[in-house]
């Protein structure tokens, strides 16, 4: 059951990072990609916590995955700084998704590469 859902998680994961990466630089899907960036990477979180034994995926909040996660990792210290790309992230989900101000090239290159650099964390 366990490797189901890590499974299934990460192939949602993957899926929404690839439609960001094909999305990626269309001023007219911005948003889209941006958000596609910050759901890619809720997706890696639950793959990784599912692999690591969370079984409470489905319980909690997207603003508490990146302190599960963080404590699932701890004992492996080479992930542990990719916690941060998450909880940028996570940060920024509210404002992409429903804020009426025009995302920044900037802000939008940040989330781009804070994806990339956590699908990578794994």
């Amino acid at each position: 059951m366990q490797e189901t859902l890590v499974q299934l998680y990460l192939n949602r994961a993957e899926d929404m990072f690839d439609a960001m990466i094909l999305l990626y630089g269309d001023q007219a899907f911005r948003n889209s990609s941006a958000l596609l960036a910050i759901h890619s990477a809720i997706s890696y979180s639950d793959a990784l916590r599912a692999g690591l034994g969370d079984e409470k995926l489905a319980a909690d909040g997207h603003d508490k995955a990146a302190d599960t996660l963080q404590a699932l990792v701890a004992r492996y210290p080479q992930h542990g700084s990719g916690v941060s790309h998450l909880r940028f992230l996570l940060s920024r989900k509210n404002v992409v998704a429903y804020s009426a101000k025009r995302m920044e090239h900037s802000d939008y290159e940040a989330l781009f590469t804070r994806a990339g650099r956590f699908a990578k964390m794994g």
